[in-house]
């Protein structure tokens, strides 16, 4: 009997001892051990994430470099959650770096130490081992904010990752066994043989949870509560356990300014009651859309008599009674909305109400739902604090740190004097300009032009608001953004030299303003405080290859790829250096494995087939060229980068689209609608042409390109009097631009506005006597006033 036990249970030990020999599979641990200027440390594990989601899918950690032990007189802080916690979309200044800002300005003679131990994606099932993991770090504090991914997570009843609602001990059970390197290598041959999708394509966000909608009466949310119940006070126990405080916080989100992402009926409703709510239902639509808000609420009451669990029609009645200014009715309705979303991103009131049961036990507990309740007009949370369903604005991430913030602070048993820092301090502390301001919105607005917020009933308004929002923000590379933004990092710096996010900041604003030894510098010095941060090793890359110090930005890239095994724009970088060093065999092969690990990674078949017709390997490179076009990557750049070569080959209308894409995801780019325009031009599309040109304009009124290139489109379109208005612009803006007077004496000329148009060319004859427009134009108006009646056939040719 024993060797019937212990014989195979032997040979799966010799393989897990041979696998991890042979460095097979990856470590699971969050926190792994390391060193760094003689000094030992725990830094972040970037493939923890892979035994959830496999390594494609997989979200990065913040970046973290910690002695593994504690200073004396350091209060270490740890930040447990999930993307809003994490700080999603601009972990800069999210809930972590906030908190640490918060305590910092006001207790300016202690060293807090913060760390982002959130990450995009995870739930309690997760953080329960992250958390557990976390221990050895003896932290003084933990904070817990945790809930909106409990269904859509991982093991949850609506997620894309794997199995869904498992019983608990097989769900504990599966990721102790893909802790072991014999676990891992048995499940990738798994998801090899199933080829799964979730776990074998890249982070798709949201949209890849569409086809996975819940009901809230759906029974298998019951196990979802509970799961999340018992996770939680494994995560309370393990605080407990290292010897931290513990502050819990329930989870605030959007419910006046988020639509339900899908509804659903509920279940036996007939085929003529359902016509029926449908009939009540578009008329209380139609009547919204009318203004008529009284009619249109006695239509949703008649349809939720019908059926009131279809979640938009109660955000519907929400915005009605709001409109009729009944808020407590209209907050119950945005509530049962919210509770009632079939795509279940959002922690609803039974995760909330768990969180303070947990709590009740001797738990700090920062109400965060009541607080941004209290907080909010009508006591119903909205776009004033968050920048989408639940991720925070910068004055969302404020007044978060604020309620967590005074629980840290009693649970530590300090006692500060006076108000704690305002919202501008804070600012000021993490370097918070506009710039970033505008950076961050307009990272919302591609998010949300995609599924499933296109689906939302509100998703007009809210593209609408984030339009009007960045139409009062600078563009973020304007000198003046740029500008204001170095001087207040700067002088954050000045007073907290140590803190290496903001070094990191200055090398950007540097890079931007083409001081690129500053540039290094500061990078340099971010590096050297926090060596473990992939995208500043990156930015150091790109940064020595713009000096042209290949061999050292090989280096940086090849760190990169150590840091993050996945890193395919690293490894693109690497590719591109390598081709300058005349290494062209070399750049094919760090190509190849860029496209091995991300094969629908256009950009990267874009650049190998652009290396490979370098090198003559013309079959290779139309190959290449077409995996390009059609596996386009869904950032703003590399679309760019996609329509520029497009239009370089003259095929104008993957131009345009290619170009278009950009714009969708980067609508406040004026330099990306006049690209859009030249293509649209190209392919005969001129009316589409005026439209991006118009729009450059609005973007950028004080810049000249958009000016000029909208003039010359109305001269196309033959429109010299609009012509005429955007020359003078660009005239305003620059007096010495001779094009820009060549067009606009042309405009004038088309007006048969004459003696304006010899002035506007002879003043150009002055500063260029051989521009070859002004002199033609000069002697054919001097031919008129020598002969007036001079037939408009004979006139010029319109200029460029």
């Amino acid at each position: 009997m024993l060797a019937s036990v212990g014989v195979p249970l032997l040979c799966l030990g010799l393989l897990e001892l041979g696998l991890r020999l042979a460095g097979a599979g990856f470590p699971t641990a969050f926190l792994l051990k390391s060193s760094h200027g003689g000094e030992k440390t725990f830094v972040q594990n970037n493939q923890f994430g892979w035994r959830f989601f496999g390594p494609r899918a997989a979200r990065l950690p913040s970046a973290i470099s910690i002695p593994r032990q504690k200073p004396p007189g350091t209060i270490r802080i740890f930040v447990f959650g999930e993307s809003a916690a994490y700080g999603d979309p601009e972990p800069r200044f999210g809930l972590p770096r906030m908190l640490e800002a918060m305590l910092t300005l006001r207790y300016p003679g202690r060293k807090f130490e913060v760390v982002n131990a959130a990450m995009t994606g995870i739930n309690s099932h997760v953080i329960r081992l992250l958390a557990r993991d976390c221990e050895q770090a003896r932290a003084d504090v933990w904070v817990v904010y945790m809930g909106n991914n409990e269904v859509v997570g991982p093991f949850g009843a609506g997620t894309v990752f794997g199995n869904r609602t498992l019983p608990r001990p097989l769900i504990r059970a599966n990721l102790a066994f893909k802790a072991t390197r014999t676990g891992q290598a048995l499940d990738s041959l798994w998801q090899a043989s199933r080829k799964d999708p979730a776990r074998s394509s890249e982070w798709e966000g949201m949209r890849a949870f569409v086809d996975h909608k819940i009901a809230g009466s759906d029974p298998r949310l019951d196990a979802v509560y509970e799961n999340f119940r018992r996770n939680l006070k494994d995560i309370l126990d393990a605080g407990r356990d290292s010897g931290a405080k513990i502050v819990l916080s329930t989870v605030a989100v959007n419910l006046k300014d988020c639509a339900p992402f899908a509804s659903l009926h509920r279940a036996g409703l007939s085929e003529s009651r359902l016509e029926e709510w449908q009939r009540f239902f578009d008329a209380g639509v139609r009547a919204y859309a009318d203004g008529d808000i009284q009619q249109a609420n006695l239509h949703f009451a008649r349809a939720a008599e019908i059926d009131d669990s279809f979640a938009e029609l109660r955000f519907r009645r929400g915005q009605c009674l709001l409109a009729l200014k009944d808020p407590e009715a209209a907050r119950r309705e945005f509530i049962a909305a919210r509770d009632l979303d079939a795509l279940r991103f959002r922690c609803d009131t039974r995760l909330n109400e768990i969180i303070r049961q947990q709590a009740a036990g001797g738990i700090a507990l920062a109400d965060a739902d009541r607080v941004f309740a209290e907080a909010s007009p009508d006591g119903i949370p909205g776009a004033e604090l968050f920048l989408e369903h639940v991720h925070l604005t910068f004055e969302g991430n404020y007044l978060l740190a604020r309620a967590i913030a005074g629980e840290v602070e009693r649970a530590l048993g300090f006692s500060g004097d006076g108000d704690w820092p305002e919202l501008a301090e804070c600012a000021q502390r993490l370097g918070f300009t506009a710039r970033e301001r505008q950076l961050i919105l307009s990272e919302i607005r591609g998010r949300i032009s995609d599924i499933p917020f296109s689906f939302q009933a509100d998703h007009d308004q809210q593209m609408r608001r984030l339009g009007e929002a960045l139409r009062q923000l600078p563009l973020p590379d304007s000198p003046g953004a740029l500008g204001e933004a170095r001087s207040v990092i700067e002088a954050a710096l000045a007073r907290w030299p140590g803190d290496a996010v903001l070094w990191e900041q200055l090398a950007e604003i540097r890079q931007s303003q083409g001081d690129l030894d500053g540039a290094l510098s500061a990078v340099g010095r971010s590096l050297e405080r926090l060596p473990s941060n992939g995208e500043a090793w990156l930015l150091r890359g790109i940064l020595l290859g713009q000096k042209e110090r290949y061999e050292e930005a090989i280096a940086a890239f090849r760190q990169v790829c150590a840091l993050d095994p996945q890193a395919v724009w690293a490894r693109h970088n690497l590719a591109l250096c390598l081709e300058k060093l005349g290494r062209s065999g070399d750049a094919v092969v760090e190509l190849r494995r860029a496209l091995a690990l991300k094969p629908e990674y256009g950009t990267g078949w874009l650049g190998l087939g652009q290396l490979y017709e370098k090198m003559g390997r013309t079959n290779d490179a139309g190959q290449c060229f077409a995996m390009a076009l059609n596996n386009p990557v869904n950032r703003a750049d590399d679309l760019a980068l996609l329509a520029r070569f497009c239009f370089s080959r003259q095929w104008f209308d993957s131009a345009v689209t290619n170009f278009n894409r950009a714009i969708e995801l980067s609508p406040a780019d004026a330099g990306l609608r006049l690209e859009a325009g030249r293509a649209l031009v190209a392919a005969g599309r001129h009316e589409e042409a005026l439209q991006q040109y118009q729009a450059a304009v609005e973007l950028a009124p004080d810049a000249v390109q958009p000016h000029m290139q909208l003039g010359v489109q109305l001269g196309r379109l033959h429109q010299p009097a609009r012509a005429e208005r955007e020359f003078r612009e660009v005239l305003r803006l620059d007096p010495d631009l001779i094009a820009g007077r060549v067009n606009l004496g042309i405009a004038l000329y088309q007006q048969s506005k004459f003696d304006e148009a010899l002035a506007q060319f002879e003043e150009v004859l002055k500063r260029n006597p051989n521009d070859p427009n002004a002199l033609r134009y000069v002697s054919q108006l001097r031919a008129r006033v020598a002969a007036p009646d001079i037939p408009e056939g004979t006139r010029p040719a319109p200029g460029p």
